[in-house]
């Protein structure tokens, strides 16, 4: 499903917050999902410049949004997303 528009851009999506959960320091660049949030605070640093990240939401609220969001994809099979391996054609 192509979710952008000509010459518009991307179309909103109801998952997505206005306020970022993070913001590079140095580049301003922003996150706005908790999976994003929560491996960026593994990472400690910014990996587009490497500068200081400020955290704008709360770890224990990123970390179990990003579990949550992680949780229905874990019950599918790789298989059944990617299709069958290539190497089985032979």
């Amino acid at each position: 499903m192509d979710d952008h528009r000509p010459g518009r851009g991307p179309v909103p999506s109801g998952r997505v917050t206005r306020d970022p959960r993070v913001r590079c320091g140095g580049c301003s660049f922003a996150w706005f999902g908790a999976t994003a949030a929560h491996g960026l605070r593994i990472v400690g640093r910014c990996p587009r410049c490497g500068g200081e990240l400020r955290f704008l939401a709360d770890a224990a609220r990123d970390a179990a949004d990003a579990e949550r969001a992680d949780r229905p994809r874990a019950a599918i099979a790789p298989s059944l997303v990617l299709g069958t391996p290539t190497s089985w054609d032979r």
